[in-house]
């Protein structure tokens, strides 16, 4: 029996004018299941995350999340469906301290009005104690405690990539799509960015861009590789980084592969 598919991308192509960034692109992904992407620079990876979760308009293919076909839905929508994203450059309010930030990504999910919690009555009282208890929950799974107070402009960027990961797996997602996480980061930093997304998925599948290989090699279940818009390779990790087409295209060469033998 095949496994649940918590996103199923079928035969997506992405056209700007006269160039195809995406072409003809199949990308299933099961239920907690992580999949990362790598290829040189071009190759469409950014633009088919685009494309997943709505940013980017299909030429020709489908979106389905969850078993429900997204791909005429706006990102609102698909975000409301349980599809979260991240992107290159951390998306937060500069001027919001981090527990303002991580209280906020509560708020859509609020029954009560804006009319409620200026009156403050109980209803919107309870939502918002519901809301404090679910960011320390969240603080049990990324070490913010210290920086809950200090605005979103003051902090490294480490820690602002901490903060937003935390702040999408706040609407406990089906599906987050995570662009380059580690870019930016100090080694360190990136040693412990593994363990921080499998902590904050909480079961989530994850489909993750990255060019540094031995860290999207360490945290995946299964890679695939792209250039010039398609997909020339998919299957386990150490299968994908032998194929002689991610070698020459993305991995150095004949250099490479000495280097792995």
């Amino acid at each position: 029996m095949a496994p649940e598919l918590a996103l199923d991308v079928t035969g997506v192509r992405v056209r700007f004018g006269g160039v195809v960034a995406v072409d003809g692109v199949d990308l299933p992904v099961a239920a907690g299941e992580v999949v990362g992407i790598i290829g040189p620079n071009g190759a469409g990876k950014t633009t088919l995350l685009d494309a997943v979760s709505g940013f980017a308009s299909l030429d020709r293919g489908r979106v389905v999340l969850g078993g429900v076909d997204v791909t005429r839905e706006l990102p609102y929508r698909r975000a409301r469906r349980g599809l979260a994203r991240s992107f290159q450059d951390a998306r937060l309010f500069p001027t919001l301290t981090v527990r303002e930030t991580l209280l906020g990504a509560f708020h859509p999910s609020f029954a009560t009005g804006t009319l409620s919690e200026a009156l403050t009555l109980a209803p919107a009282r309870r939502e918002e104690r519901a809301a404090a208890a679910s960011v320390e929950e969240l603080l049990g799974m990324v070490d913010l405690d210290r920086y809950l107070d200090y605005r979103i402009s003051e902090l490294s960027f480490g820690t602002t990539r901490a903060v937003e990961l935390a702040w999408l797996a706040a609407r406990r997602p089906s599906v987050m799509l995570l662009d380059e996480p580690a870019s930016g980061l100090q080694q360190s930093e990136v040693r412990a960015l593994g363990a921080l997304i499998n902590r904050i998925r909480r079961g989530a599948a994850v489909v993750l861009i990255d060019h540094d290989v031995p860290f999207v090699a360490g945290l995946v279940h299964r890679l695939v590789a792209m250039n010039l818009g398609q997909a020339v390779a998919d299957g386990p990790v150490d299968e994908v980084l032998s194929h002689e087409a991610v070698i020459e295209s993305y991995l150095g060469g004949q250099e490479y592969a000495e280097h792995r033998a």
